[in-house]
């Protein structure tokens, strides 16, 4: 007996929206406005958006007609092949998964202890910082230690718990506002091409990271109900959902505070930008109402993240392509325990390094062998002729738009973070012709 179908629409376009909205929007506008400041912040939002509406249609065709669990490892598997060097890509993403996601959890682990200073006088030492990052990442692990049905059911209750905190921040934002012209350029209007061109590589980064998550549900698509039909709905209605919210919320920051004040107080005002606001509106009493809210919201994406993510080694696992113990389900719940663990575990100790440099390495990680390469793998299905049960429109305008994005953050990470995405990714290569020359001696 295999894994089992208990999510439908809702807890499917819930899991999508929990790992899209963590704590990652309310710790990045300071660094977005660092690199696009004022309303020239909202270029690298909408941006953003567009690459993953784009980036999301491909998740969702490609989700239709290859439900699996592995997401992209499905995807890459299928168009590719599994067998001999064609299941190299497959291969690749599932191995840079193991480098990449313990720094995209992590950096919600970061991003919740960093915030929890905000309810202790006097705040938080750096090391209760990180012991904070490690135990949240420990509590996670064992919250989805549980059936599918059970963590669906979660899903659906700690993506109302999402939304509900930003629409109180928001509406906090707006109900008092101190700036009389929010969206007036000011003094960078005469220049404001030259400093969108400047700093358009490094918020996109951003924004895309804050963006991650709608094809979540796609990992996870043997335990979905009806997933040709439902893939496609929850991606689409997961990416306007966010959109739709952190747009809003980035106009109402810039209602609410003077984005100068917000850049000269990184470490106060600008890491905690969202209780600032709602204190200032409503009160410190609603404050630390509100900042609890947002530590829900952290533990929802990291728990969204970790859900899907372990699916993939699993299914790796069933292919042969990794060991063997990574197929194992609990016998009991039904979920692949080994593979949770270990993703759960490699995540620890990457709760020791600055968030920014882990937004930028896990961006590097994984963008060539998932964004790009299942990009490339729609078109070689197209070609092929495979029909999906949903096919985009404009086919092959939205691919393009996704595979620019990318590529565009890709090479606007840095030489260090560059340079761990392609260390890992010819690590990954050699890994592959040393399991591939072993099974040839058996």
């Amino acid at each position: 007996m295999g894994l089992v179908r208990g999510v439908r629409l809702r807890g499917a376009t819930a899991i999508n929206v929990i790992t899209m909205v963590g704590i990652g929007p309310l710790i990045t506008i300071p660094l977005v406005l660092a690199a696009l400041p004022g309303p020239l912040s909202l270029v690298a939002w909408l941006a953003g958006a567009l690459v993953a509406l784009c980036d999301g249609l491909v998740w969702a065709e490609l989700g239709s007609r290859f439900p699996g669990s592995g997401g992209t490892y499905g995807f890459l598997r299928a168009a590719f092949g599994s067998a001999g060097w064609r299941a190299l890509p497959a291969f690749l993403f599932a191995w840079q998964t193991c480098f990449a996601a313990p720094l995209l959890l992590a950096s919600g682990y970061i991003g919740f202890a960093d915030y929890a200073a905000y309810l202790i006088p006097g705040g938080l030492a750096v090391w209760q910082t990180k012991a904070l990052a490690v135990a949240v990442g420990v509590a996670t692990l064992l919250a989805l230690a549980r059936g599918i049905g059970a963590i669906a059911r979660t899903s659906v209750a700690l993506g109302g718990a999402v939304i509900v905190t930003l629409v109180c921040v928001i509406a906090a934002a707006y109900a008092h506002p101190t700036v009389a012209h929010p969206l007036a350029l000011g003094e960078s209007g005469a220049g404001a091409w030259g400093v969108v061109r400047a700093g358009f590589g490094a918020a996109l980064i951003l924004t895309m990271y804050d963006y991650l998550g709608y094809g979540q549900a796609a990992c996870i698509g043997d335990e979905i109900v009806d997933p040709p039909r439902t893939l496609p709905r929850a991606t689409v209605l997961a990416v306007a959902i966010v959109a739709v919210l952190y747009v809003a919320l980035q106009i109402g920051v810039l209602r609410a505070l003077p984005w100068q004040a917000i850049l000269a107080d990184p470490n106060g005002l600008g890491q905690h930008v969202a209780s600032s606001i709602v204190a200032r509106a409503a009160g410190a009493g609603v404050a630390i109402v509100v900042t609890v809210l947002i530590l829900v919201t952290t533990f929802a994406s990291v728990y969204g993240n970790l859900l899907g993510i372990s699916r993939i080694p699993y299914a790796a696992a069933l292919d042969g392509l990794f060991p063997r113990a990574f197929a194992h389900l609990q016998p009991r719940l039904r979920y692949p325990d080994v593979a949770l663990v270990v993703i759960g575990v490699l995540a620890l100790p990457a709760c020791l390094f600055p968030l920014d440099q882990v937004i930028a390495a896990l961006t590097t990680a994984i963008v060539l062998v998932q964004s790009i390469a299942q990009i490339v793998a729609l078109a070689v299905l197209r070609a092929r002729h495979v029909r999906a049960p949903y096919r985009m429109l404009l086919y092959p305008l939205p691919a393009l738009i996704a595979l620019a994005g990318w590529g565009y953050a890709f090479l606007s990470a840095g030489p260090a973070a560059i340079g761990y995405g392609l260390v890992s990714l010819a690590a990954g290569v050699g890994a592959f012709w040393v399991g591939a020359s072993a099974r040839r001696c058996r």
